[in-house]
């Protein structure tokens, strides 16, 4: 494993824990794991950020097994869970059991059924905080496609305070999608491959060749697309379109 690579993803979160407050003293941080490389590699962080770091907090990976998931990915993941020494549930769900007569299945419905279940575990087992994988490209292309479909400018946030006693952060926001691919590729975790049949050609994906072109793939240019959303100056833009 490449100390270098290591050292740059660390560095990046511990700089986004302490620039945007993700993390405060004692929270207990439950990690949503659906078992992708984002959430894979934001477990093995944070688990080994919460042994040293100078902010104490603890960590607790929650997992939503479904009838969309490959069988062998719930047992694989209490298996890499287990080796890292972190603690985990796993929960099984009927993703489509609550459709309507006629309603089709996709990738919103997907994630809106897990992220609820999330919530509620985190409420009921009283976490303060709940970690999510969304990296900087995905914060970059929830910005384009609000943007072009929604005619409004807005992205994911690092923290969101959810409620009065939940937040939500995403300690990757500083990472670009291939330092991840890279690292996790390097690591050899053993994990089915998630081939959703609901994923198809969406609107993020349209959204992603777009930022690759925007950037032409260079970090340093992705990464002033995102500053930007922190340098906006309003006096420079038109008011609000009725």
């Amino acid at each position: 494993m490449s100390k270098s690579k290591k050292g740059l993803l660390s560095k990046r979160v511990t700089r986004a824990i302490m620039e945007y407050e993700l993390i405060n003293k004692n929270d207990r941080v439950l990690i949503a794991l659906s078992g992708g490389k984002d959430s894979l590699l934001l477990c093995w962080l944070l688990s080994r950020m919460s042994r040293s770091f100078p902010i104490p907090f603890t960590v607790h990976a929650l997992h939503v097994s479904s009838e969309v998931h490959p069988p062998p990915l719930a047992p694989a993941l209490t298996s890499l869970m287990e080796e890292w020494g972190i603690p985990y549930t796993i929960l099984t769900r009927e993703l489509k059991s609550h459709l309507r007569h006629g309603q089709d299945f996709n990738c919103f419905l997907c994630a809106r059924k897990r992220r609820e279940a999330l919530l509620t575990f985190a409420q009921e087992n009283q976490y303060e905080t709940i970690a999510l994988g969304h990296h900087m490209d995905d914060l970059l292309q929830t910005l384009l496609m609000n943007m072009t479909w929604q005619g409004e400018l807005a992205a994911m946030p690092p923290r969101l305070d959810y409620t009065v006693k939940l937040k939500m952060i995403r300690p990757l926001c500083l990472i670009q999608e291939h330092h991840i691919k890279d690292f996790v590729c390097e690591m050899e975790w053993k994990i089915p491959a998630k081939h959703c049949p609901y994923e198809g050609q969406t609107r993020r994906k349209e959204a992603a060749a777009l930022v690759e072109m925007m950037s032409q793939g260079k970090d340093s240019l992705k990464y002033n697309i995102y500053k930007s959303l922190g340098n906006i100056k309003t006096d420079l833009l038109p008011g609000s379109i009725i």
